[in-house]
């Protein structure tokens, strides 16, 4: 695994030694028992994904493929029903603004007494 490979480093010829930097036994140990735990880890890891079974796994996707479905219908008929809102207060907008044109025209009119 890892480790053996880094202690082949740090235990090669005097050359390479010298090459690489000092690192102090109590260093060493410290990366050492890291390793170890990062492998542990890894190990639990490929554990985890070999406990959930296939079928298992395709039912949570089947799951949430049909909760998106849902969410995507629940989403157009949403957008669809803001949109006609959306129309009717345009409409009532106009309507508004014609009342307002008319009461003004209808105001000038009896002001000029027509």
């Amino acid at each position: 695994c890892l480790g053996s490979s880094l202690r082949q480093l740090y235990t090669g010829d005097k050359a390479e030694k010298e090459e690489t930097a000092m690192v102090s036994s109590q260093e060493y140990t410290l990366m050492e028992k890291r390793m170890a735990e990062l492998e542990e880890k890894c190990r639990s890891l490929q554990n985890q994904q070999a406990a959930v079974s296939s079928p298992e796994k395709e039912q949570i996707l089947t799951a949430a493929l049909s909760r998106v479905d849902e969410l995507e219908l629940q989403l157009s008929e949403t957008k669809k029903t803001l949109d006609e809102a959306m129309a009717r207060q345009q409409e009532l907008s106009s309507y508004i603004e014609k009342m307002k044109k008319k009461k003004k025209i209808y105001f000038c009119f009896q002001c000029f007494g027509f």
